[in-house]
């Protein structure tokens, strides 16, 4: 008897098949497909296939961990073709650890064992602070949030062993101490200081050995009072009779401004050669909002 074997390796999906040969008579064809990568402590799922059984034959998957130590996941007896899929719950770890999958397919005349590696990591929780804008005057309020969420991106409570305010010498301004989140989200608040040094701050939030950072900027700054659109043809032919020109200005709430706005048209003799004694012409217009 003998026995060929292809492994397929596809994303986080390795699949073994395993074909048996006897003779010129084909012998049964079993398949086993689970995923590479577990994530500690999870159900997982791995699904078995048995095609052209010749006999009943016990189809048995388990476990090996590194000391050789045995954990049965699957075992199912049949004498017909079936496909099924089953989920157990893979170990904790602390760290990647890998370990064996066995597969073990018996018969009064088919006998057939294999094994595979599989790796099992612990997926750390993914945490993110958002400020309610980048740019902060000094004493203005920093608002922001702190949000944390497992592998499969689903927010949950979290406690937090400390979350800090420093300024742009790493000095620290602000604390909280094991505070945790309501309803999914942390919501923190610091006042700054109106004479705050200008520069790079940064929040960070501790969860264990763990550290979370973000960082803003204090600067002085004003925000514009009004904003100018000006609207005009991408070309203009001088056999055209009039030229339309729009200009817009609104303040940074959306309402529009009153005034007056003076628009300037020129034309260049040639635009790029210097010609002496000829010079550029120009249409001024004031017109009011």
């Amino acid at each position: 008897m003998a026995v060929r074997e292809t492994s397929v390796w596809k994303g986080l999906l390795l699949a073994l098949f395993l074909f048996a040969v006897d003779g010129q008579k084909p012998g049964p064809l079993f398949m086993v497909t689970f995923p590479a990568v577990i994530e500690s402590g999870s159900d997982a799922k791995l699904c078995i296939s048995l095609l052209k059984p010749q006999e009943s034959l016990t189809m048995t998957v388990s476990l090996l961990d590194e000391k050789n130590r045995t954990t049965q996941l699957v075992q199912q007896v049949s004498s017909t073709s079936f496909h099924r899929c089953f989920s157990f719950q893979a170990p904790r770890v602390d760290r990647e650890l890998v370990q064996k999958l066995k597969v073990d397919v018996q018969g009064k005349v088919f006998r057939a064992t294999e094994e595979r590696k599989v790796m099992f990591r612990r997926y750390l929780p993914l945490t993110f602070i958002q400020t309610d804008k980048p740019i902060y005057n000094p004493g203005q309020t920093v608002n922001f949030r702190v949000v944390t969420m497992d592998a499969r991106f689903v927010p949950f409570d979290q406690m937090y062993n400390l979350v800090v305010v420093e300024d742009n010498h790493n000095n620290r301004i602000g604390q909280w101490t094991n505070v945790s989140s309501m309803g999914w989200i942390l919501q923190l608040s610091h006042e700054l200081n109106p004479e705050a040094q200008i520069g790079m701050y940064s929040l960070k939030a501790f969860i264990g050995d763990r550290t979370i950072s973000q960082v803003f900027e204090v600067k002085k700054y004003v925000l514009p009072k009004f904003d100018v659109t000006v609207n005009t043809p991408q070309t203009y032919s001088v056999a055209d009779v009039g030229l339309k020109v729009e200009a817009c200005a609104k303040y940074t709430y959306g309402q529009p401004v009153l005034g007056q706005a003076l628009v300037e048209v020129c034309r260049e003799p040639f635009p790029y050669v210097v010609v002496p004694d000829l010079t550029r012409r120009c249409l001024n217009k004031t017109a009011k909002f």
